[in-house]
């Protein structure tokens, strides 16, 4: 195994990939978003991910570039070239790890991972908070703890809303930041919840 495919998967493995594609598969990108994230956003990719896309397509590989903030790391500038006439991935089973996990994105903390609040972003931090106050209702916390808690997650809920309606102009979005150790937990809850589907 060459020693970027190495990498990219001790990353994938860092940022729990596989349990944020578990969570990405009970949701969908709406037509009415026009691949937002693809086209307005710089992703960022391995060694490995740009040999791919060099193999796959190497006419529009060749807007990948090195990314001298990083040299390990090469950028694509949005939008990206590989984006089919219709604004979908061109390589959508090959993409990208960055491409892979978006809305949750990778932070420096080392303790949680981002989520922007996208069409499927604001669904997922709903989710979240559902799956939040759900557990808060089975605690054995003081009901007018419960309650202010509730409150909190409520506000924070709508505050992400907001984030939302102006997601297509803003060029710098407020992310919901969820812990490492409870997206397993988020994973199972949406798994138990769509099950009886």
């Amino acid at each position: 195994m060459g020693e970027s495919v190495a990498i990219s998967l001790a990353v994938k493995r860092a940022i729990r990939y596989d349990i944020i594609q578990n969570i990405l598969r009970h949701y969908e990108c709406p037509p009415s978003c026009h691949s937002h994230c693809c086209s307005k956003g710089q992703i960022h990719m391995f060694e490995d991910e740009l040999k791919v896309l060099s193999s796959l397509d190497p006419a529009r590989a060749g807007k990948i570039t090195t990314d001298s903030n990083s040299p390990s790391l090469y950028l694509m500038q949005a939008p990206c070239s590989f984006l089919n006439d219709i604004g979908r991935c061109h390589v959508y089973e090959r993409r990208p790890t960055v491409c892979g996990m978006y809305p949750f994105k990778v932070n420096t903390s080392g303790t949680t991972v981002g989520l922007q609040p996208c069409p499927v972003g604001y669904l997922i931090i709903r989710d979240f908070a559902s799956w939040i106050i759900d557990t808060l209702s089975k605690s054995d916390i003081s009901p007018e703890e419960r309650s202010v808690l509730v409150d909190e997650w409520k506000k924070n809920v709508e505050s992400y809303a907001l984030e939302l309606s102006e997601f297509h102009s803003r060029p710098v979005l407020m992310e919901m930041q969820i812990p490492y150790d409870e997206l397993g937990m988020l994973s199972m809850f949406l798994a138990s919840r769509n099950s009886g589907k």
